[in-house]
């Protein structure tokens, strides 16, 4: 009989897992058909599924055989094995009729974001099948604590490394005001002063920032100087670093001050509670988590900070009594360094000082002696009275008055008042907070108010703790602009969140190792990481920057037809009563799905991960509904205007061959794929779309179009006589910066259509219209229809469309600002590698001819096509011709460009007034007209 159970839950499994494999693979979108929402499914085949099932049976059935035969641990049920699978049955329910209409929330699980709930499902698997395998666990235990200090400290440093190698040199890193960190280092390196307005002068940042940047100042000094208004402390810590190798061995030491940092709040924890397990799960909590990885290699005075204040909280709540002399020199000289690296820091300093002063008084174990306490006393706050009266000194030199806030002049923007939407805002918001980004720091709450109930040490130590972190969070939270400016989430509270990770070890600890509780933990453990994954690695990293506005990048990546944010708080766009309502509901939610896991009992690991996932989704379901039965917020968050999306997923991943079916839902049909496509047009009318664009286009009427053919369709507007005449144009803009592609002559006539045929030989992110003022107000709808979509199997991979230029039948399309298109041809810029596609109408099966000259200053290019390369050396205006081979398929050749160097015009001949640094003049022509 059991035989038999199992075998049938097993299939079950299967079953379940297929399908959700199945889903995974298609494609969820919701249009308008006739002003009537629409939702269907572009989805694979059904023998797909059948195979996806299959796979499923011989995946899961070789964890069992697998698990069965170990030798180690106790001998697991089959029927155990298949309760994990069950959570990936949250993957169809987007797809099923009639549920998701009802409830359109449930669509985002068929999001970009699919993917994490397999990567949550893996976890528990490997969670539930531990015990089979301990070995790794009896590994870790038996090394030496030497051993697994280096791995914590390793291990730390590759992950924020990861991250940096991801984002750093990009748009994004560094920004904000790293670059003005970095000047101050530039200044103290090279000028041997703080005065950085010669350094903005002469373009010092061009090093590693290449927009321009203007100084970061309020009020001149005492001499008329301009003096940053930021702090000096890290800048001094970083200038050698910076003369030593750059921008990149800055980004480095930061990395390795991150993941000391870490590893001293482990040493310490580990020393705290003798419990190693949990001390390296709660340090993974944090160090795998988006706010901790992508602060880590920021440059920011976080980091250096957040690594002082580890190293003075370690030494002063020490677990155990060792009144070593260099211990309180130690506390003293670390506490001394936070106002130095920001004001902010200073009431956090003031907090260490003081704990370390109150173990002294009052010690917290029974018979510990007082003995040298004025000795004591005066080597903690010796350093610290030495560094804050230099700190006052410093500012009155520099600004006349020995006020921290001197720097801002007449802005003062902390107010005790601002605390009650910043420290809420802090840990709940769903822009800048800690939860949405890692819901496991909900841990560290919980761990504080268990410690406090503990009797004995760790109600001191939960005393300890809470009087540090908040005075950091309290001081943050004071601050108007309390998010930190341009930031990254939870960016002003990185320097104390390593002081959290004791209080998750407790929590953690308070769980048994098999429960639900346990199994909830390690779900929202993992969310964390693959929350951190998705920041870092989707969408080019532009998750990690929002605009304050109300509405976290994250869930509208989540969810981009159906509005998840107004579900989840936001101090921005609400007034601080409304938000936290909202935080009370979440809460609340929270604290009940703790307390009823911890009254399930279950005697497996895979009974007890279904119930945490059972757990975590009914309480998700069951606070959007309570959220959502609410009043209305006011103002009332932006909903998903689906007739004027910027892209559509249905055009994205559309795919004849990987997904040949669609489901219709309106009424339910299974129709071909290519029978959808007319419903896939995207399109906007005047005054819909008020989002300003990077280039002005008609009606702010930007999108995103993949390769294939398309319609465009001109709605004319039905007054007469409308603004513009016959004879005007209306231009198609491809990419961002640049001119135009085609431009067309129109006859605008009143409630009239006007229609024509484009082909795009490659995905654009940017397609819009160009026109005047006038042909704009004469133009009621715009749309673009497609004719035929590339499948996304056969596209060419390409990088951002910047920008596009025609030449004759050929178009080019720019991967980098720094090409120049020009009537004729195009220069590439001088000593650098560029990349370009070449597109041909009527095909390129006999390849085309590049024809180059390197204007004023001889040059050397190598060109390099798929399986093609080709070495050129250009002696100045003299022309050679380099016969570029024909694609292996399309009739699209991407071409990389190297220019060993080039020229100014301007400094060849100062009349020309052209600063640009040029490599090649390029030209193109097909390969028949080859001398």
């Amino acid at each position: 009989m059991q035989s038999w159970r199992a075998t049938l839950m097993m299939a079950l499994a299967a079953v379940v897992v297929g399908a959700a494999g199945w889903a995974s693979r298609a494609t969820l979108d919701e249009v308008m058909a006739g002003g009537v929402r629409e939702r269907i499914a572009l989805v694979p085949s059904w023998p797909t599924f059948v195979a996806f099932g299959a796979l499923a049976v011989v995946g899961l059935a070789g964890l069992a055989v697998a698990a069965r035969r170990t030798r180690r641990g106790p001998r697991p049920r089959v029927v155990d094995l298949a309760w994990p699978a069950f959570g990936t049955a949250v993957l169809v329910v987007p797809y099923l009729p009639v549920l998701p209409d009802w409830w359109p929330a449930l669509q985002g699980l068929a999001g970009p974001g699919a993917w994490i709930v397999w990567a949550l499902v893996a976890a528990q698997f490997a969670w539930v099948l531990a015990p089979q395998w301990p070995g790794a666990a009896a590994w870790w235990a038996g090394r030496s604590l030497g051993t697994q200090t280096v791995l914590v400290w390793m291990v730390t440093a590759l992950a924020a490394s990861a991250g940096a190698a991801r984002l750093t040199n990009t748009v994004l890193f560094p920004s904000g005001d790293e670059p003005h960190y970095l000047v101050l280092a530039q200044s103290l390196w090279r000028d041997h002063d703080l005065k950085i307005e010669n350094n903005h002068q002469r373009r010092d940042y061009a090093e590693y920032f290449r927009r321009d940047l203007d100084p970061h100042y309020l009020t001149r000094g005492v001499d008329g100087e301009i003096y940053s208004v930021h702090p000096i402390g890290m800048p001094v810590l970083i200038a050698p670093v910076y003369a030593a190798g750059g921008y990149a061995m800055v980004v480095a030491a930061f990395v390795a001050m991150a993941a000391t940092a870490a590893t001293v709040a482990w040493r310490w924890t580990l020393a705290t509670t003798g419990a190693l397990g949990v001390t390296t799960l709660a340090w993974a909590a944090i160090v795998f988590s988006a706010p901790f990885l992508i602060n880590a290699f920021t440059i920011y005075p976080e980091v250096p900070a957040a690594l002082a204040a580890a190293v003075a909280v370690a030494l002063a709540l020490r677990p155990r009594p060792d009144h070593r002399v260099w211990h309180d020199v130690g506390i003293g000289l670390m506490a001394a360094a936070l106002p130095w690296l920001s004001t902010k820091y200073a009431p956090m300093s003031a907090a260490i000082l003081a704990v370390a002063l109150g173990r002294r008084v009052w010690p917290m174990h029974a018979g510990e002696r007082r003995d040298g306490l004025t000795a004591a006393a005066l080597r903690l706050v010796t350093p610290y009275a030495i560094s804050l009266a230099g700190w006052f000194a410093f500012f009155s030199a520099y600004w006349g008055t020995p006020m921290p806030s001197a720097p801002y002049g007449a802005l003062v923007q902390t107010r005790l008042a601002n605390t009650i939407f910043g420290v809420p805002g802090l840990i709940f918001d769903q822009e800048y907070g800690l939860l949405i980004y890692a819901p496991a720091y909900a841990l560290a709450g919980v761990g504080l108010w268990t410690m406090a109930r503990r009797p004995g040490p760790m109600r001191r130590l939960a005393l300890e703790v809470a009087i540090v972190f908040g005075a950091l969070l309290g001081t943050v939270g004071a601050f108007r602009i309390w998010w930190g400016g341009s930031a990254a989430p939870g960016r002003p509270l990185t320097s104390g969140l390593l002081v959290l990770l004791l209080p998750m070890a407790v929590q953690l600890g308070t769980a048994a190792p098999a429960s639900a509780r346990r199994a909830a933990q390690h779900l929202l453990i993992w969310l964390g990481a693959a929350l951190a994954l998705v920041v870092l690695g989707a969408e080019n990293g532009l998750l990690v920057a929002n605009d304050r506005d109300g509405t976290s990048s994250l869930l509208e990546w989540l969810s981009p037809r159906w509005p998840l944010w107004t579900l989840v708080p936001t101090f921005i766009a609400h007034e601080a009563p409304r938000a936290l309502v909202d935080v009370a509901v979440w809460v609340v939610m929270l604290v009940a799905g703790s307390w009823l896991l911890g009254r399930v009992r279950l005697t497996t690991r895979g009974a007890a991960s279904l119930a945490a996932m059972a757990a975590v989704a009914g309480a998700l379901v069951v606070t959007g509904v309570v959220l959502r039965a609410l009043p209305p917020a006011d103002p009332p968050l932006p909903a998903v205007d689906l007739g004027a999306r910027a892209r559509l997923a249905g055009l994205d991943t559309f795919d004849r061959v990987t997904r040949p079916l669609a489901l219709e839902y309106s009424p339910f049909a299974v129709v071909a794929a290519g029978d959808v496509t007319p419903l896939l047009a995207v399109g906007t009318e005047a005054g819909r779309r008020t989002a300003a664009q990077p280039i002005r286009v008609l009606h702010n009427g930007r999108f995103s179009l993949p390769a294939g053919r398309y319609r465009l369709v001109i709605d004319w507007a039905a007054r007469d006589p409308l603004p513009a005449r016959a004879g005007s144009t209306i231009a198609l803009q491809i990419g961002r910066i640049g001119e135009p592609l085609t431009t067309w002559t129109v006859v605008p006539t009143p409630g009239g259509r006007w229609t024509t045929e484009f082909p795009l030989p490659v995905d654009a992110g940017f397609v819009g219209l160009r026109g005047t003022p006038e042909i704009e107000r004469s133009i009621a709808a715009l749309r673009f229809e497609p004719l035929a979509v590339v499948d996304e199997g056969a596209r060419t991979t390409t990088p951002q469309v910047l920008s596009a230029a025609a030449y004759g039948r050929f178009t080019v399309f720019f991967h980098d600002d720094l090409m120049y298109p020009e009537p004729g041809g195009f220069w590439s810029s001088g000593g650098r590698t560029e990349r370009l596609t070449l597109a041909c109408d009527g095909g390129c099966s006999r390849g085309l001819v590049l024809r180059m000259h390197s204007g004023k200053a001889p040059n050397h290019l190598r060109l390099v096509s798929r399986g093609w390369t080709q070495e050129v050396e250009l002696a100045g205006e003299t022309p050679v011709d380099v016969v570029v081979p024909p694609p292996a398929e399309g009739d699209v050749i991407p071409l990389e460009i190297t220019t060993a160097s080039g020229f100014v015009p301007m400094e060849v001949d100062p009349s020309i007034h052209d600063r640009r640094y040029l490599g090649a003049w390029i030209v193109i022509a097909p390969a028949k007209e080859q001398p």
